[in-house]
Order: C-alpha cells, then structure tokens, then sequence
C-alpha cells in the first residue's frame, strides 16, 4: 500500500472566486491537469454541479480510476474517494484545495492524504510519488489560472 500526506501552496495571480470556479469544472481536469487523464460525471447536484464523479489518473505508468465525491465551498475544494466495498477497502485519495485572498491574488494550497494500492517498486518510491503527484497538480492549476 503507497501512504502518503503531502502539503503545498502557492500564490496565484488570481481572485478567490476564480481559483474556486476552476476547481468547481470538474468536468476540465482533463484539460489543464498532466495527471487526470479522464472525469465521468456520474451524479450531479440539484444545481446541475457535478457531485459524484469516476476520475481517471496516470502517474509514473500508475493507472488509476476512482470514484470521488467533489466537496465544494466558498474556499475550498475537495475529492474525495469513495470505498469501492464499504470497510473492507483500505485505499483512500482525499485532495483538498483551500484558496485565501493574497496580495492581488490568491494563496492556494493543496493537500492530498492518499493511501493506495500499488504495485511494489511504486510503494519503494513513496515520497518521490507523493512529490510528483502534489507539486505536479499544483503546477498545473497555476498554469490553468
């Protein structure tokens, strides 16, 4: 199993409100993140806001699909896997975003908790996995803003 808990944070060139509207486009992931290879909405919100969702990830030749719940608020975001056989699944991906005013801009910071299977010579590189898959998606956000 790859365990790992990771923060970072950045400044954006971009209001709150802006940083929260891209990460409430789910369905744009695709788009702007190296990392989300795919999102199918699976459930949406009375407000037509996608709720549930199966995302496809790849990293370092790692594929991943997950069934995640989009948790938003006026300054956060969050993913949530949800347990493919109630207790008995141990893998979990929780990634948090929190985005305060800065400046002219945005502070945005990104916490993933995830804990995965994954084959051994992955699970060697923990750290570096965590590493790439955090900054990288952080990045990536700072490009789309």
């Amino acid at each position: 199993m790859l365990r790992f808990d990771r923060t970072v944070s950045s400044e954006v060139p971009a209001a709150p409100s802006r940083c929260i509207e891209v990460l409430a486009d789910i369905e744009s992931y695709p788009d702007w993140s190296s990392l989300v290879g795919g999102i199918e909405v699976l459930e949406r919100g009375a407000d037509g806001q996608p709720q549930k969702i199966l995302m496809r990830t790849e990293l370092l030749g790692l594929s991943l699909t997950m069934t995640c719940l989009l948790e938003l608020g006026d300054d956060r975001a969050a993913l949530r896997r949800l347990p493919h056989d109630g207790a008995g699944d141990e893998e979990r991906f929780d990634a948090a975003w929190t985005v305060r005013p800065s400046g002219a801009g945005s502070t945005v910071a990104l916490h993933v908790a995830a804990a995965l299977d994954a084959p051994s010579a992955i699970g060697l590189l923990g750290g570096r996995v965590a590493k790439k898959l955090v900054d990288d998606l952080l990045g990536d956000f700072r490009r789309a803003i």
